[in-house]
């Protein structure tokens, strides 16, 4: 960026303002750039989607209009270009809004400097350089370059929001090649990726023919990975609208394609899952269209077929399921395992993170992923979330009081837990009757939850680390991904997600994803964890990268606390044994 000139556009009604700007960044010896001025709210609609410029300096103030308006436009028209926000005055609501908004900094007039507004625009357009990669590596397929399956997820989250408040139908469809296999057995896997490349260009061709009136025109394509697609239809009238859309797919899929001399004929089986019938949230929708798929290869492939919705056991079994739930806390079934964090330098214990277990009247040990998700829906996750902040407090005092060391353990937050209006009061209660120190508590949160309420969280985080508990990010690179709240918040660390970890070995985009995690997270001085580690591959890999903790099965899975008294002991002990030797042989005896 040092060699290259930057074009900035200052957009501000008032003309002193203007020239101060000029000379502040004339002052700039270091920043090669063209500013262009101009003064009107309505010019500035017109220029903020254009692509001419690197930056945007922004007034808060631009007479009937303010600045949020702008950027509430150039949010709509999908401008990715870099605002910074200024004002004559400086607030944190302002302050909050502006980044709420979109906003890459927030400068105070009359308090910027030549050296201050030259570093502001660096950083304003390097994070969004960061921003841009990141997210396209985690958002997108590297080999199509059509929405991956996170993507594709979430815009199927917003649709079945959209769909529910407007009382609309919606659909998935879910897109397999038949015989896929037998073109990379014949050809090799090098001629299947470049047909699966050639697919995607066809899907893509479809989206681009507008149809709006009789909606046979899918708003989105997506590859879920190996030869499996999935399309979003936002809108359709009928479950009709789904069929013709899927034959369209069909007819343009079976047309020959024409690779490195080969004429090569293929055909594809469709599953559709409609919005609200066939499902109401994103798992049962994609379950939905692929099982109706595999309905359609059944009945000889090369064509589509409708889910059927009968009355099954899964529904008897999920009511059964929440019945339970609820008396889960009354009868006691609850408990806490740990899983030890690792320092990934000097193979030491550094922390814990507590992990809930349903163990039912008839000894069976149920996972979260089986219930915790349906606790959110009914709301037991706020009883059941505070007996886990008590518990994990309880359980860390009483470690530190056999004489183990002092290490923080760490709770997964719900976004309910995280909205009560009486949390700081429950938390401080919770430390207050364990006796645990604040700052041996870490509190992990998703990237959305922060984000649901940024004003909210922003004063709350602050609350906690007033008090001295820590705040880890769970799931990195999965939700927002942005630099704005990593450097406004009092964060202490991130946690990036197993499906990143899973084949940074394997996948030069993940490996990719998770250097530029790292790299920025040591850049705003954060420390990282990695989560899922299994492979002694994936563990050099995450050490020569710089990654400060470890976490995964290939130094343990979640222990109950008597089993994590015991590694605490050796690990006291010593014995010239490192902890992470020690933990691998009993991860390898334990099988």
């Amino acid at each position: 960026m040092n060699n290259k000139e930057i074009k900035i556009l200052l957009i501000d009604d008032d003309e002193d303002d203007y020239v101060v700007t000029r000379d502040l960044l004339s002052e700039a010896k270091n920043l090669k750039h063209t500013l262009h001025w101009i003064s009107s709210y309505e010019e500035a609609v017109g220029k903020i989607c254009e692509n001419m410029y690197d930056v945007y300096l922004l007034d808060y103030r631009l007479g009937a209009h303010t600045g949020l308006d702008i950027l509430q436009k150039a949010s709509c028209r999908g401008c990715r270009t870099p605002f910074i926000l200024l004002t004559g005055e400086g607030d944190h609501e302002t302050d909050l809004k502006a980044m709420k908004a979109g906003a890459a900094d927030y400068l105070v007039k009359g308090e910027i400097s030549a050296p201050l507004l030259e570093r502001s625009i660096r950083y304003a357009i390097e994070r969004k350089r960061s921003e841009e990669r990141i997210y396209h590596m985690a958002f997108y397929d590297s080999l199509t370059s059509l929405p991956n399956r996170i993507l594709f997820q979430d815009r199927l989250r917003l649709t079945i929001a959209n769909a529910d408040r407007h009382r609309h139908m919606s659909a998935v469809l879910f897109l397999d090649i038949d015989n896929f296999k037998r073109i990379n057995d014949t050809f090799g896997h090098f001629m299947g990726d470049k047909l699966l490349k050639n697919i995607a260009e066809r899907l893509s061709a479809i989206m681009r023919k507008c149809d709006s009136v009789t909606r046979n025109v899918p708003d989105l394509f997506a590859r879920l990975g190996g030869d499996e697609f999935t399309v979003l239809l936002n809108v359709i009238n009928e479950a009709a609208d789904a069929a013709r859309v899927a034959q369209r797919i069909i007819d343009a899929v079976s047309s020959p394609f024409k690779l490195d001399g080969y004429e090569i004929f293929i055909t594809s089986s469709i599953g559709i899952a409609v919005f609200p019938e066939d499902g109401e949230d994103v798992d049962s929708l994609l379950k939905n269209a692929d099982a109706a798929m595999y309905n359609a290869k059944d009945r000889g492939k090369n064509n589509y077929q409708y889910y059927k919705q009968y009355m099954n056991a899964a529904a008897f079994e999920r009511l059964t399921l929440e019945n339970e739930l609820r008396k889960a806390l009354e009868r006691d079934e609850l408990l806490l395992y740990y899983q030890p964090q690792i320092n990934a330098n000097i193979g030491a214990i550094t922390g814990m993170e507590a992990l809930i277990r349903w163990r039912q009247s008839d000894g069976k040990i149920i996972l979260p992923s089986k219930f915790i998700a349906l606790a959110e829906e009914t709301g037991i996750i706020i009883p059941i979330s505070e007996w886990v902040l008590k518990t994990a407090c309880k359980q860390n005092k009483a470690w530190q009081e056999e004489g183990f060391k002092t290490i923080p353990v760490s709770v997964n937050m719900s976004s309910l837990q995280f909205q009560q209006k009486e949390f700081i009061k429950i938390l401080s209660g919770i430390l207050h009757e364990s006796g645990l120190r604040p700052q041996d508590l870490i509190l992990e949160l998703t990237e959305s939850t922060i984000m649901q309420k940024t004003e909210t969280a922003f004063a709350l985080l602050h609350e906690l680390a007033e008090m001295g508990v820590r705040i880890t990010i769970d799931d990195f690179g999965t939700g927002y991904s942005s630099l704005s709240y990593l450097k406004r918040f009092p964060i202490h660390a991130i946690k990036i997600d197993r499906s990143f970890v899973r084949d940074i070995t394997t996948d030069p985009d993940d490996a990719a994803i998770v250097r530029a995690i790292i790299s920025m997270a040591h850049s705003l001085r954060l420390k990282i964890i990695a989560e899922g580690v299994e492979t002694e591959a994936q563990l050099e890999f995450l050490s020569k990268q710089g990654c400060d903790v470890i976490q995964g099965y290939l130094f343990s899975h979640p222990l109950p606390p008597e089993e994590i008294s015991k590694l605490l002991q050796a690990e006291k002990q010593g014995g010239g044994i490192s902890i992470f030797e020690f933990l691998k042989k009993e991860a390898l005896n334990n099988g």
